[in-house]
């Protein structure tokens, strides 16, 4: 798998390049905000890990160009802490935040989460039950090529947020817990950050506006239903 690391400081790009490598990953680097779209279009990869403060361009800037044109997973990695960052870059596309200090082998277990679920379903979701379409009202969604079409009009979700969307299209009417978002759609046993749902949730209400309703039954999970 290929990795395009995104960070300036030459102490986190030598101890994580090394880290990856040695877990067998391809790694790409870019140390500068400027150039950093340039080496996505250029490397290609299938993750990229993302710094927030960059020199040239910050990372709230590149995860918008990148989420404009891809839908590659994007995890953020950065010393900010603020719930307000981490909103704002989950809000724009991106499928996770670790803060620094961090653990390279729980970035490591992220990084096999995100891209679980962005090459395959989770573990709740086997493609290979469903039809080769889940429809909903004038919502029809494709499994097979993660494509959302209402009217014959794609919807532009992140693949995360189509996944979560076809997990309750599936369990359309019942319950949906989050523990079992968080689990087989996130890839968390625990909550490691217990807003990343609820961003991923506003974003499909946004993006679903008079087409579903997404209710949610608070603490404990969601349902959705066609309007």
């Amino acid at each position: 798998m290929h990795v395009l690391l995104i960070e300036d400081d030459e102490g986190i790009i030598t101890s994580l390049s090394l880290y990856l490598k040695q877990s067998g990953f391809t790694v790409s680097v870019c140390s500068d905000g400027a150039t950093a779209t340039a080496c996505f279009r250029d490397a290609k990869p299938h993750i990229v890990i993302l710094d927030i403060n960059l020199p040239g361009k910050n990372g709230v800037e590149i995860c918008r160009e990148i989420r404009e044109e891809s839908t590659t997973p994007i995890i953020i990695l950065s010393a900010r802490e603020s719930e307000e960052d981490k909103v704002t870059l989950l809000e724009l596309g991106a499928d996770d935040y670790v803060s620094k200090p961090f653990s390279p082998r729980e970035l490591v277990a992220r990084m096999s989460a995100v891209t679980k679920r962005s090459g395959e379903s989770g573990k709740s979701l086997k493609v290979s039950k469903t039809p080769k379409t889940l429809q909903l009202g004038r919502l029809v969604i494709d499994p097979k090529n993660y494509t959302a079409r209402v009217d014959d009009i794609d919807l532009p979700l992140t693949k995360t947020e189509f996944s979560i969307l076809q997990c309750l299209i599936q369990n359309a009417q019942s319950l949906v817990k989050r523990e079992t978002l968080m689990k087989d759609i996130i890839g968390y046993e625990n909550y490691v950050y217990d807003r990343t749902i609820d961003t991923h949730i506003k974003n499909l209400r946004r993006k679903t506006e008079g087409i579903i309703d997404i209710e949610t039954v608070r603490w404990v999970g969601y349902r959705v239903q066609a309007l």
